[in-house]
């Protein structure tokens, strides 16, 4: 009988220590890892959700791209890649018409790379107030890839006759050309037209007869690649 309860009890023994060897060697690594598959599931979710918003913001940028395209379309035309200057001369013209002065001539110069400011060293003020004051931020020079194409100026001077009040329209008329121009100098003096002949009755001498000469700037992005047209996407229609 006793050796019939040690062997029961030895069974019981054996039964328990196989159960706990079975717990920690296949339950408990399993149950570790699925926590871990949790914790991945959980990550995983809410980097969807971050996705979806993302994916979200772009849907409604792809709405603008027509707009912002044309709006790129604009500014190329303004900054061309070229001198263009039978179209600059053109709209030169059109303008001076417009604005009823008599346009004697224009003279470009040879274009020149535009150079950025070099960028200044910020100073600590000794005022702490005085630390966001305007002028102490240094200026920044474009990107040095070359993606955009080089800026480079264009001189020109512009020499109209016409009274004050039509070089004033004409003013007015080269801020609005296709083309981005750029005035900084201006000149009046009184003068009639040289193309008028000398019998040509003219209104020097009371001063409405004015002769101005405009020098300013156009500009041309050199270098600068093909825009290439972007197509947005679209969203499939559910069937």
């Amino acid at each position: 009988m006793d050796k019939l309860k040690q062997y029961v009890t030895l069974t019981v023994l054996g039964a328990l220590m196989i159960l706990a060897a079975g717990w920690f060697l296949l339950v408990s690594p399993k149950k570790g890892e699925a926590a871990d598959l949790q914790d991945q599931a959980a990550q995983q979710v809410s980097a969807n959700s971050v996705l979806e918003t993302q994916l979200q913001v772009l849907r409604a940028q792809a709405k603008e791209l027509p707009k912002k395209q044309a709006e790129l379309a604009r500014v190329a035309a303004k900054i061309p890649d070229n001198p263009s200057l039978p179209t600059l001369i053109r709209a030169i013209t059109a303008a001076s018409t417009s604005a009823g002065v008599e346009f004697v001539s224009v003279t470009p110069g040879p274009p020149a790379a535009t150079v950025a400011a070099a960028p200044v060293a910020p100073v600590a003020p000794a005022d702490p107030a005085a630390a966001a004051a305007p002028g102490t931020v240094p200026a920044v020079a474009p990107a040095a890839d070359g993606s955009a194409g080089t800026l480079a100026s264009i001189p020109v001077a512009l020499n109209v006759i016409g009274d004050y009040f039509e070089i004033e329209q004409f003013i007015a008329n080269l801020e609005n050309l296709p083309r981005a121009l750029r005035v900084s100098n201006l000149t009046l003096a009184p003068g009639a037209s040289p193309t008028a002949g000398q019998s040509a009755p003219t209104s020097t001498e009371d001063g409405r007869t004015l002769t101005s000469t405009i020098t300013g700037s156009v500009f041309m992005a050199a270098g600068r690649p093909v825009a290439t047209p972007v197509v947005a996407p679209v969203a499939a229609q559910a069937k």
